[in-house]
């Protein structure tokens, strides 16, 4: 897969940290797993409950089926051929197209797809190919990326057994060039290591993945909203089906399902067929909150879910704007019920609010800088994060400066 490589709001290093120290634990424990509690059918990404709903847009000749359809007859070169013709088998039996998986995966050697091909194209499999599809090694770097990781843990499911002990892999990732496909192979970890232990990654740190999709809307820029490179498009489908139930998720359903969403041709026809399910529910994401500001030092705000919208992203990496006025950084600026206060001065005067929804940030100070607020014994001094902003609390108003050096 390609991907439309960006700055992601979900790459957290911390966060994805403690999922793979997770990770570790769950190793050890994912064959006896396997021994207690054997899914029946396929174990990677396919549910019951999903692949009787694919059986049904088959029946129905859904849009998407039709689509997919169309592409697995039409396009024998795509880049995702092997991930088309195992889908398009294990949902319509056709031998002919499940033999074609077979054969596309151990020519290639596309390792996300072998395991895809194992698992899902079992009764077709020859000893031999068998053999080539489950001995096949997995070459990692140093610190494996989330991509990698995914593949190793799709390999150990669909074959059955241990990648080996777990002190042989680094989980102390470090992913570099963030983009979309992560995002997505993300998604496509954690619902695989769910499924097959039982075990959730994103307990870790459950209120960041609460947010998170949220905040996939949020970081994308109005141009990418309103027209999506196509991973970003099926890593929002298959991230809301890890949690549909989330309020967050039902923004970003909602969002995903817009008709000029839809994916009618290229490489994300059998994402779309995958992942969209328009049985779950969905609530208009115009509702949101047009602004973000999390504890991991990162702000994105919006001044509506227009096209021409302003739209900004304050972080440690840096500042970025789309459509905002020349002079947005030095005034104060509203995103909703949000106030973004420049601190261009020593001093600067915190409104008074009057609505409990309404927030203000204080931002362009430096990273770690303290300001006080309150006179004497009243006197209270807080600390701009990693990024240089600051959220007062709402018994702070009026004026607050920059401490003296």
């Amino acid at each position: 897969m390609r991907a439309e490589r960006r700055k992601g709001v979900w790459n957290n290093k911390r966060v994805l940290g403690k999922v793979f120290t997770a990770l570790v634990v769950m190793v050890a424990a994912v064959v006896s797993a396997w021994a207690d509690d054997v899914p029946a059918g396929p174990k990677l990404l396919l549910s019951a409950q999903r692949l009787r709903r694919l059986k049904r847009d088959r029946e129905r000749k859904t849009v998407r089926w039709v689509d997919f359809e169309n592409r697995v007859n039409s396009v024998p070169d795509s880049p995702e051929r092997g991930f088309e013709l195992a889908l398009y088998y294990v949902v319509t039996g056709d031998e002919v197209r499940g033999r074609e998986a077979v054969e596309w995966a151990i020519k290639r050697q596309d390792r996300r797809v072998m395991p895809l091909v194992l698992d899902w194209c079992k009764p077709l499999l020859t000893d031999e190919q068998r053999k080539k599809l489950r001995d096949y090694l997995v070459t990692v770097k140093q610190v494996p990326t989330i991509r990698e990781e995914r593949d190793i843990w799709f390999q150990a499911i669909a074959t059955g057994a241990e990648h080996g002990e777990p002190t042989d892999i680094d989980l102390r990732r470090v992913v570099s060039g963030p983009n979309y496909e992560d995002l997505y192979a993300l998604c496509e970890l954690i619902y695989a290591v769910r499924a097959n232990t039982h075990k959730d990654l994103r307990e870790v740190d459950a209120h960041f993945f609460s947010i998170l999709p949220e905040l996939l809307l949020l970081s994308a820029k109005p141009s990418e909203l309103n027209s999506p490179p196509w991973m970003l498009h099926v890593a929002a489908l298959a991230l809301v089906e890890i949690d549909p139930n989330l309020p967050a998720s039902q923004f970003l359903q909602s969002w995903a399902l817009e008709d000029s969403q839809l994916l009618r041709e290229g490489p994300g026809v059998a994402y779309e067929l995958l992942w969209a399910d328009p049985y779950l529910p969905g609530v208009g994401y115009q509702n949101m909150d047009t602004w973000l500001y999390d504890d991991h030092a990162r702000l994105y705000a919006r001044s509506g879910w227009e096209p021409n919208s302003c739209w900004v992203s304050i972080s440690a990496k840096g500042v970025e704007q789309e459509n905002c006025p020349p002079n947005w950084e030095t005034e104060t600026v509203h995103f909703g019920h949000l106030t973004l206060l420049p601190m261009t001065e020593r001093c600067v005067e915190i409104p008074h609010l009057t609505d409990h929804n309404e927030s203000v940030v204080v931002w362009k100070l430096r990273p770690g800088e303290t300001v006080m607020h309150g006179k004497g014994k009243e006197q209270r001094s807080y600390e701009a994060d990693a990024a240089g902003m600051w959220r007062p609390g709402a018994n702070v108003e009026g004026r607050v400066c920059a401490a003296a050096h």
